[in-house]
């Protein structure tokens, strides 16, 4: 493989010097501009005659292999992306509730886990609060994410401070 690319790479640079040689020495008019244009013909078959030499169904065999391959990369890309989604609605939601809490007067912890819901949709099933809260908050922050966010009271841990 090597060898066949010192050969090309000198027949480029022969036939380069061959026709710098040949404009030098041709008249001017319309000789020399068809003299370029033979020549230009010239380095072209020189620069592509490697190309007649392919094996082309190598390449179509290689070809097919790296389409199989970015097929399992996509799906293993749109995986990885869903977790990163998931996560970050996480977060908001978890945001979202420790809003709600500032305003009820509450300090607390959050920790919210989604489920996906088909096509990127990401909704959370499962919340656990943690800190030290009132009967009346807890009360109202849950009925604020039953109102808010659809979650049902068994979706609601609250737990001691620190056990998220």
């Amino acid at each position: 493989m090597t060898e066949g690319v010192r050969l090309w790479l000198l027949s480029v640079l022969a036939a380069s010097l061959l026709c710098a040689l040949a404009d030098a020495l041709m008249p001017k008019g319309a000789v020399k501009g068809v003299g370029r244009l033979v020549c230009g013909l010239v380095l072209t078959a020189v620069v592509l005659s490697p190309a007649v030499e392919l094996d082309l169904t190598e390449g179509s065999d290689w070809l097919e292999e790296y389409v199989s391959g970015l097929s399992g990369r996509e799906e293993e890309l749109k995986n990885q992306v869903d977790e990163e989604m998931k996560k970050i609605i996480e977060q908001e939601y978890e945001a979202y509730i420790l809003d709600k809490a500032a305003q009820l007067g509450a300090e607390c912890t959050v920790r919210v886990e989604c489920r996906g819901e088909g096509d990127g949709v990401y909704l959370p099933h499962r919340v656990r609060i943690g800190g030290t809260l009132s009967g009346q908050v807890r009360e109202e922050l849950e009925e604020t994410l039953g109102r808010e966010l659809g979650l049902s009271p068994e979706e609601i841990d609250f737990g001691e401070e620190g056990s998220t």
